[in-house]
């Protein structure tokens, strides 16, 4: 008998706790969108340095401007790849927590 009180009480305190949790539906799904675009941009920050390799060496009208190209865009695109797997690894870790904006614009990699 004391084990089914005692169960009793605790599904009843569990219940209590999480009613204020599940009563606000847009904040959960902030959180979900939150772990969507967390998970996106730690998966996908690589593509910033191919994006960005491509973008400067097409800038380029020669030989050598090409190859200065694919050097400073290498370098933009890993620094990009960097912030984007960071914010990415802070939205997963911190989606609880409302965003009014997200930390880094665009919210996804370019997959073209």
């Amino acid at each position: 008998m004391k084990k089914v009180v005692s169960f009793a009480v605790s599904a009843l305190m569990v219940t209590a706790l999480a009613a204020p949790v599940l009563a606000d539906e847009g904040a959960m799904t902030d959180s979900v969108k939150n772990v969507k675009v967390g998970s996106r941009n730690t998966a996908t920050g690589w593509v910033e340095v191919l994006d960005h390799t491509h973008a400067e060496a097409s800038k380029g009208k020669n030989a050598p401007e090409h190859v200065t190209g694919v050097i400073a865009g290498g370098a933009i695109g890993v620094r990009r790849t960097i912030h984007r797997v960071g914010a990415g690894a802070i939205d997963l870790l911190t989606f609880w927590i409302p965003k009014k904006q997200p930390l880094i614009n665009p919210e996804k990699a370019r997959l073209e």
